[in-house]
């Protein structure tokens, strides 16, 4: 998913057994239990819009499903939900914006927030709903890259410890921003992908060479949905297995093909 998506959760308890499931990054509001929407038992209606230019959004009865840490999978029973992510809160901006940068267009994109807080206006930007609060605020005191300074965090030496198959090789969203954070200098994106901003093929990066699970052209956001019972989340006693899986969340630099 990218940032600022609406993910519907659909769960059915098919075995004979509870799972407390767990999605990492947010809770989830449920919608619905076994087909019927939790609606308020209140008179008075809600407008429900997304804020975005040219939603009138729609207008009925409040939702009244609970925002859940985990999500309760019963035999016999199913739900809806709606996991929700943007990066509101973080104190910090995922794409590494700073101003003033020349050597890469997308290190210096604005924000403007809508009555919400988000960039919902820039529909072709890669910043698209981002929470503007945090724009251009650093998270690295002194980092190596093209990325701002004066933040509150040190990383740790990229080459004294082993990257997770999903970590993208750096705290930032996207292959653009990945590749400033990580290399002292580079005019281009060596991906190509982000127009106004070409191949360099000179570009060099300590980034993990995970091609399958978040290759270089995605660079997104791992998080792990899985079951909090523990011993549920291995396959024949070997970890990771099980009820367990990946959310990743994505730059709009990543194209996501909802056609599979």
């Amino acid at each position: 998913m990218h940032l600022g998506e609406l993910t519907l959760v659909r769960t059915i308890g098919q075995g004979r057994w509870q799972h407390p499931f767990h999605e990492h990054a947010n809770h989830v509001r449920i919608l619905a239990r076994d087909g019927n929407l939790e609606l308020s038992g209140s008179a008075t209606n809600v407008t429900y819009t997304s804020g975005l230019t040219g939603d009138a959004g729609a207008t009925g009865r409040g939702l009244a499903g609970l925002l859940m840490f985990n999500t309760d999978t019963t035999p016999g029973e199913s739900f809806d939900g709606i996991f929700y992510f943007t990066g509101r809160g973080l104190n910090w901006d995922p794409y590494g914006h700073h101003p003033g940068d020349t050597a890469d267009p997308l290190a210096s994109l604005s924000c403007t927030p809508d009555v919400n807080g988000y960039n919902s206006g820039a529909t072709g930007a890669i910043n698209f709903m981002e929470w503007c609060q945090d724009h251009n605020k650093p998270v690295q005191v002194n980092p190596f890259g093209d990325v701002p300074a004066g933040g509150p965090a040190t990383l740790p030496d990229p080459n004294v410890f082993t990257n997770g198959p999903w970590y993208s090789g750096s705290p930032y969203l996207g292959p653009d921003a990945n590749l400033r954070a990580t290399m002292p200098a580079c005019v281009g994106n060596p991906y190509g992908i982000a127009p106004g901003n070409p191949a360099n093929a000179g570009c060099t990066t300590l980034n993990p060479a995970n091609l399958q699970l978040n290759p270089a052209d995605e660079r997104g956001w791992a998080f792990m949905w899985h079951s909090h019972n523990e011993r549920e989340i291995t396959t024949n006693n070997v970890f990771p297995g099980g009820m367990l899986m990946m959310m990743l969340v994505d730059s709009r630099e990543f194209v996501i093909d909802e056609s599979m």
